[in-house]
């Protein structure tokens, strides 16, 4: 049995423990590290869809900027470090928000106004 099959059973099994009365809500919420109304959805959906109802429904993380795009967004700051996400964003013609490139920008510690690796960052009398 692979992990979110056995997560997926204790999931069922709590939830069929709350819907007969042996759990309450709070317990139930305590043991599986969601919130009391967490658990209020599990029990509708349990009841409307029987242990099908439980399977995450969540789906993986959907990139809206490619890995080549990211890479261009970095090259592009690290050549002209004084332009802003949003200039980067129209230079490059990208489809994403400017807090979109902002938050790559800030991934990679770009977001300053100079990159923090160029010694003018530091003052000209710093002596790193």
């Amino acid at each position: 049995m692979s992990m979110s099959q056995e997560k997926q059973s204790f999931r069922c099994e709590i939830v069929r423990n709350v819907i007969t009365g042996k759990l309450r809500n709070e317990q139930a919420a305590l043991q599986l590290r969601v919130t009391p109304r967490t658990i209020q959805n599990y029990c509708r959906r349990f009841l409307e869809h029987g242990p099908q109802g439980l399977e995450d429904r969540r789906t993986g993380h959907h990139r809206k900027i490619s890995h080549e795009e990211e890479a261009a967004i970095i090259a592009f700051k690290l050549e002209r470090p004084q332009r802003s996400a949003r200039q980067i964003r129209d230079r490059l013609r990208l489809k994403v928000s400017e807090e979109a490139v902002r938050l790559i920008l800030a991934k990679h510690r770009l977001n300053g106004r100079v990159p923090q690796t160029d010694p003018a960052w530091y003052g000209e009398d710093s002596r790193i």
